[in-house]
């Protein structure tokens, strides 16, 4: 166990690419996290958690990247929490936006507000496209802000070193709001990160190859698929992961017809591969 919090804590912010005046906050000066930071001093557990949401790391990350760095020297992270913004409770959504919003106001500095609020809105896009913004709602941030929020978003995503599981689910809920060239970058920057990291994202990962791949397909952006299809292959070897094999299956084929539309094995296996598929949504509905 790396006992040393302070160090741990600036390990973790570096690798989010964040300035210590980025982590400051009326709670918190800069003198006191850079103290702590070089062990000079402690911080009481309502600022150290505060100091941790806002450079987006939970304190079971902070726990296993202490844990583990000693022996890996390497960041390491339990993945096994739950993405709050998840949901498709629009009412819920919109209290969550109002929460995150007021407290952007009250800490302009701290990104973790502005990039919930990224999520948040995102969510209620994908539930209502066409969702409006009364004269109530003028505290929330409109659907028309989306442009400016994707670039702050990009510049962000594209500025980590090492995505934590905030970046993973905050990447994973937005994705549509991001050319595919960004999405290029930032997927090959994951994939390509050490494997004692990957075994604990992967999952995650996984999940959002899997949605990339249909929606490079369908337009036209192939270049970087026969990596994301090694990727997938070497990474769904185990029996857990049966269904991502499946969809692996179905979507090479697809990707196969989509170069040659006259690939009749790729035609023949698609067929197949939807009747599977019709099986496991039956399957799923029945129970």
């Amino acid at each position: 166990m790396d006992t040393n919090l302070g160090r741990t804590f600036r390990r973790l912010r570096k690798f989010k690419n964040m300035e210590i005046k980025e982590v400051a906050s009326e709670d918190i000066s800069y003198a006191q996290i850079s103290k702590f930071e070089r062990g000079q001093t402690d911080m009481t557990l309502t600022k150290f958690l505060s100091s941790l949401k806002a450079i987006n790391v939970s304190l079971e990350e902070f726990y296993h990247e202490a844990y583990f760095y000693n022996l890996s020297k390497g960041p390491l992270f339990n993945y096994d929490f739950c993405q709050k913004f998840e949901i498709e409770d629009k009412e819920k959504l919109h209290q969550l936006l109002k929460i995150e919003t007021d407290l952007l106001t009250l800490h302009p500095s701290i990104k973790c507000h502005k990039l919930n609020i990224i999520q948040i809105k995102s969510q209620l896009h994908l539930i209502d496209p066409n969702i409006q913004v009364n004269k109530k709602d003028t505290l929330f941030l409109k659907d028309t802000l989306f442009l400016k929020d994707t670039l702050f978003l990009k510049e962000y995503l594209l500025s980590i070193n090492k995505f934590c599981a905030y970046e993973l689910y905050l990447y994973s809920s937005c994705l549509h709001l991001l050319d595919y060239k960004t999405q290029e970058q930032l997927i090959q920057k994951i994939i390509s990160a050490e494997d004692e990291y990957l075994d604990f994202i992967s999952p995650k990962i996984l999940k959002i190859i899997l949605r990339l791949i249909p929606i490079f397909i369908e337009n036209n952006f192939l270049d970087s698929l026969p990596l994301l299809f090694t990727y997938l292959e070497s990474h769904t070897k185990s029996d857990l992961f049966f269904y991502e094999k499946v969809t692996t299956v179905y979507l090479k084929a697809l990707y196969e017809l989509k170069i040659n539309p006259e690939n009749h094995e790729a035609s023949s296996l698609l067929n197949s591969y939807s009747e599977v598929f019709k099986l496991f949504n039956s399957l799923e509905t029945e129970h």
